[in-house]
């Protein structure tokens, strides 16, 4: 394929020859063998990106045992190579605002022809802003500089499966174990961000309304230490082990003071007392530019502090690919598992340890229902939550499905590798870890599957959440509105659960049909009609698909979403002996994989012009056109770290929601016996029931 691509950029020369030219006719003959021998070389760049991008996966039952060479360093390609290039002052960018062809972004007409804009929700018509509004800036400087912590999660796991886990510790060491981007000593705190979580008395947590700094304190994992701010806002000259266990921002800045692409490090709307009347930062008088995203979100939490490093775990440590081992020595394991038993918090692996440092958080956020809530109040959600139940109602099936798979890799790893043990902090989590996965099962059989019309059949679709009141009465967002319907919660609630789970709940084949009608509403399909994919949302009018149905929106990471769970649903409805649901989903994953995996086209004015959403530099858009995002953030066509991620996965067939990267886990569930026996040992050392069903 690299003497291909010479043969083409030589070509480009003899392509542009003027045709008016008159050339010998020996000249001429010369010319149009070039020209044949170009026409075969591009036929067969064309087969060798076919069987590379559409064939390179595994068998479709996904063993956990990745079938992958040994190398300790794997060969870099360019998308990898993308991935590795993201990391910034000790953590990876969401996103790369740069665009391949060198220019910005933000100086293109593919946003300044929309600009910047308050957004439209519910049907509403976004509402145009300055370009040096507060919010303007807002999206630009958070592009450019920061991280969602579930973007670093999925690149984590893309680089520990091309053999860099070396460059993702990094990022787990030294960010997420100290839970800060750096302090400054300085008068004026514009260096990192001393810590990253929702521990100050904006925050209250669940029905018990606890402060964050209130919340039960907690030891950093990897023996980390962190410096907090103090009273007086400035940094603080004292190294602590133990922190209140709240979440983490959803996004996090390597420094505090940002330079925007337009306006430089200060903005006028950004001054204290006028405009910006707030009251956390009367130091800024000047207008100073600075990192102000403080939303404490669940979805994100649990991707950092669960699936993240503990997949990063287990690929390096119990599959072909890991390169060296950081946990154990394999050859100690007689029984052949590849995480070491352990019985102290002290011995316990710093990845699982970091788990444990939100469980005080965790245990305030679930509902009477079962659901997690999706942030505490003081959250100050974007756009606002209008709703009378307030933000801290709020819930998102998009962060129950993540969280109910990030619990369950922490429930399997604990259980099976800690037997036996009394050490307080290790009974205490393996009882509220079941404490949790026992709420979400039940909100799943319950609340999940929702008729969007109130009446059976082929309607039924994942509720995107809603409010749970303190008292336990569930409010739903309409299905009808944009906000009340999320891609995500159909492919990722049925990716996570699987057919098996969904159909007993909800009735045989509804697994099947909540994909149809989400095809349906948000696919996204080529101008030959073939699918290629899935949007962000609901842009019909109403429930059904008419003439006013928009599917022009095309989201790289939701349809790799997408993808696997097509091929995991395709899978077991074979195993059912549901032969033509079988078939019909593999046909979607295969379409969907094929099509997205085109290299994009690109239009005079750089924007995304057709083919798939693959960038030259081997990134993957994160869609293709400016949208914005109902639950909170805005879908640009650059760059993502998320999407990018995403498709290593997809090379190496590897589901991150299940541990080990297949259907089933090749750790299994606690049995009702280990339960039981778990029960026991939490009545002797703390002297009461446990919190779970036994």
């Amino acid at each position: 394929l690299a003497l291909c691509g010479e043969v083409f950029a030589a070509s480009r020369q003899v392509i542009s020859i003027n045709p008016s030219i008159e050339l010998t006719g020996e000249a001429s003959q010369e010319l149009g063998a070039m020209k044949s021998e170009l026409d075969e070389l591009r036929q067969e760049v064309k087969e060798l990106r076919e069987e590379l991008h559409h064939t390179s996966y595994v068998s479709q039952e996904k063993s956990f045992k990745l079938s992958a060479p040994h190398h300790k360093y794997p060969p870099i390609n360019k998308t990898v190579e993308y991935l590795l290039n993201q990391i910034h002052k000790g953590m990876p960018r969401s996103y790369q605002d740069i665009l391949p062809t060198g220019e910005s972004f933000w100086s293109s007409s593919m946003y300044l022809t929309e600009g910047a804009f308050y957004p439209g929700i519910n049907g509403s018509k976004p509402r145009p802003v300055a370009l040096d509004d507060v919010i303007a800036i807002q999206e630009r400087t958070l592009t450019r500089y920061g991280l969602n912590l579930y973007d670093g999660a999925t690149w984590q796991i893309a680089l520990t499966l091309a053999g860099r886990k070396d460059m993702s510790d990094i990022y787990e060491r030294e960010i997420l174990y100290t839970s800060s981007t750096g302090s400054n000593p300085n008068s004026i705190p514009v260096s990192g961000i001393d810590q990253i979580r929702a521990i100050k008395d904006q925050y209250s947590y669940g029905k018990n309304k606890i402060k964050g700094k209130d919340l039960d304190k907690v030891t950093l994992p990897g023996n980390a230490t962190n410096v907090p701010q103090k009273d007086s806002g400035f940094a603080g000259d004292k190294a602590v082990q133990e922190l209140p266990g709240g979440l983490f921002f959803r996004m996090i800045n390597p420094q505090y003071k940002m330079e925007d692409p337009f306006t430089g490090f200060f903005g006028s709307q950004w001054k204290y007392p006028h405009p910006n009347n707030d009251s956390t930062t009367k130091w800024n008088i000047f207008g100073l530019i600075h990192h102000n995203d403080w939303k404490p979100i669940m979805g994100e939490n649990v991707w950092a502090a669960f699936i993240g490093p503990l997949q990063a775990m287990w690929i390096q440590n119990c599959t072909e690919l890991g390169g060296y081992n950081v946990t154990h020595n394999k050859t100690d394991m007689p029984d052949g598992m590849c995480i070491r038993h352990f019985e102290t918090f002290e011995d316990t692996p710093a990845q699982l340890q970091l788990g444990m440092s939100i469980f005080p958080a965790l245990n305030e956020m679930q509902s009477p229902l079962g659901s997690m809530y999706h942030c505490p109040k003081g959250s100050s959600l974007f756009p606002p939550d209008d709703s009378k139940d307030g933000e801290e109602t709020n819930v998102s099936n998009e962060n129950n499905v993540s969280a109910m798979a990030a619990f369950k890799m922490f429930w399997q790893i604990m259980f099976n590798r800690t037997v036996g043990t009394t050490d307080t902090k290790l009974v205490k989590a393996k009882s509220d870890i079941t404490k949790l996965i026992q709420g979400l099962d039940k909100w799943f059989k319950n609340y999940l599957i929702r008729s969007a019309t109130g009446s059976k059949g082929l309607t039924h679709v994942a509720s995107q959440g809603g409010h749970v009141t303190f008292d336990g009465e569930y409010h739903e967002a309409p299905f009808t509105q944009p906000s009340g319907f999320a891609v995500d919660c159909q492919t990722w609630g049925m990716l996570v659960l699987g057919q098996k789970y969904i159909d007993d709940a909800y009735g045989a084949g509804m697994a099947y049909n909540v994909w149809q009608k989400t095809k349906e509403l948000s696919g996204y399909f080529d101008p030959n009609g073939e699918l290629g994919g899935v949007g962000y949302t609901n842009l019909c009018n109403g429930t059904t698909a008419d003439e006013n149905c928009k599917h022009a929106v095309w989201s790289a990471e939701w349809t790799f979403g997408a993808i696997f769970m097509a091929e995991r649903l395709s899978y077991e409805y074979d195993q059912a002996g549901e032969a033509q649901y079988a078939t019909d989903l593999k046909k979607d994953a295969e379409s969907m994989r094929k099509l997205l995996r085109r290299p994009m086209v690109r239009g005079n004015a750089s924007e995304w012009a057709g083919g798939g959403l693959e960038q030259e530099d081997g990134s993957y858009l994160y869609a293709n056109d400016r949208f914005f995002i109902p639950w909170g953030w805005y879908a640009n066509p650059i760059g993502a770290t998320c999407s990018t991620s995403w498709s290593v996965m997809d090379n190496f067939n590897f589901n991150p929601f299940t541990l080990g990267g297949g259907w089933e886990s090749p750790i299994p569930d606690p049995t009702p016996t280990q339960l039981k026996e778990h029960a026991e040992i939490h009545k002797q050392v703390f002297g009461e029931e446990p919190p779970f069903e036994y």
